[in-house]
């Protein structure tokens, strides 16, 4: 069996093309569904935030990782295909390892420390449990991801005054107006658009209304903030010339603000509009920014604000990789103790010398001449005590191990192998 995480990142692909490659929870409920029902496929969970679709999948050597995504992707987005082509890259074995945890870490985020990447990887895990695709090693992996993140933002400074693209896109708007005497506007009701929403109240900001498809959420939201102001999507045209920024983070999968939207408004619009896009895929339409009036952002332009923040946090990110070697090299010598032969070769050598010591110890006790046959017995005991268990880790070959026998050889290691060293 082999690790493998195919990946797309912000690293490699921009937002504009990125945002084709984007699921709902159902459609990736789907794939792990499509991955249960494969044989080949052990185990598989997906993390997809506003930077990242990522696949891990633990899974039988010969199997054709690359081919399998690309059909299935092609299944709920078929213009995806060619973006997951050119752009997607491939890691495998303890690289997989390694960039987990770098991940869990806020290494790879956009904004270097930032936590909630750490959430966002629990929920892949969860969806994962959830679809029966995590089992003993997803376990231990993603369980030893959530150890490293947690150590790195304890044991580090990494995160201290951390940054999320929330913060980076409301310390984009103070540069540009007085948040002190502007009034903005938030679209979304979900995490993002909360937090945005609360660092501009943070910033004294004197007015807030909060636009939702779902008007209950946004209700929900408000009474959170402790404002009152709440419209629907359709109510933004009304409103929008009351306000000076817009920021938008919403799940949808189309651009909620359009041109033909808000073309009239724009265009008697006098003073400047400026909107930050923080969605992935974009919820206001790229056009947009072609009126005079307006000054549109989307997540990729806060590189500036994140790249500040990466040279402030730059001194800690030596410890913290320190931090994710030690927790890869664990993981890795955990790994290896489930290769089979050199564990069966490991419990018979400790059992025969175990047999031996014990008969060589009571050989007296059986008279001269019988030491030899006592040491046979012994040996022939043990060997047939572990007859079973090796039988059944053996079955199957050494490569495509189930479930079931590689529990079997985890639980041989803390059993009766853990204390070799000591011996």
């Amino acid at each position: 069996m082999k690790l493998v995480a195919n990946i797309l990142t912000y690293h490699d692909c921009p937002v504009e093309v990125r945002e084709k490659v984007t699921f709902t929870d159902e459609q990736r409920r789907f794939m792990l569904k499509k991955m249960y029902t494969e044989e080949a496929i052990s185990e598989a969970a997906i993390l997809e935030t506003c930077n990242r679709i990522e696949f891990y999948i633990y899974v039988k050597k010969s199997f054709d990782c690359n081919t399998f995504l690309t059909e299935l992707i092609g299944q709920l987005r078929p213009a995806a295909v060619d973006t997951w082509g050119k752009y997607s890259r491939t890691k495998t074995g303890i690289n997989v390892v390694r960039h987990l945890f770098e991940v869990a870490a806020g290494l790879d985020s956009q904004t270097v420390g930032e936590n909630q990447i750490l959430s966002q990887v629990k929920s892949a895990y969860t969806m994962s449990l959830d679809c029966r695709m995590s089992k003993l090693i997803f376990h231990r992996l993603f369980h030893n991801a959530f150890r490293v993140g947690k150590a790195v933002r304890t044991d580090t400074n990494i995160n201290c005054g951390a940054v999320s693209i929330s913060l980076a896109a409301v310390e984009l708007a103070k540069k540009k107006i007085d948040l002190s005497t502007a009034a903005a506007m938030v679209i979304g009701a979900g995490e993002n658009a909360e937090l945005a929403a609360r660092h501009l109240l943070k910033a004294q900001l004197p007015r807030l209304i909060i636009a939702n498809r779902n008007t209950k959420k946004a209700e929900a939201m408000a009474a959170r903030l402790g404002t009152e102001e709440i419209i629907a999507l359709a109510d933004i045209p009304t409103k929008l010339a009351e306000v000076d920024l817009l920021i938008s983070s919403t799940a949808a999968d189309e651009p909620v603000v359009t041109y033909e939207m808000l073309k009239n408004d724009l265009a008697r619009r006098e003073k400047t509009l400026l909107i930050i896009d923080i969605a992935v895929p974009r919820d206001i339409a790229p056009d947009i920014g072609r009126f005079e009036c307006v000054s549109l952002h989307n997540i990729d332009d806060l590189s500036e604000q994140i790249n500040s923040n990466k040279e402030k946090r730059s001194s800690e990110v030596p410890r913290a990789r320190a931090i994710v070697a030690e927790f890869t090299d664990n993981f890795a010598r955990w790994y290896d103790s489930l290769n089979l032969v050199p564990v069966i070769s490991r419990l018979t050598q400790k059992g025969l010398k175990l047999a031996r010591s014990e008969a060589r110890r009571y050989a007296k006790d059986f008279g001269e001449g019988n030491s030899d046959k006592l040491e046979l017995f012994a040996e022939s005991l043990v060997k047939k005590i572990l007859h079973g268990p090796i039988s059944f880790i053996k079955d199957g070959g050494d490569e495509e191990l189930s479930t079931e026998q590689l529990q079997a050889v985890d639980l041989i290691n803390k059993m009766f192998l853990s204390q070799d060293e000591d011996d």
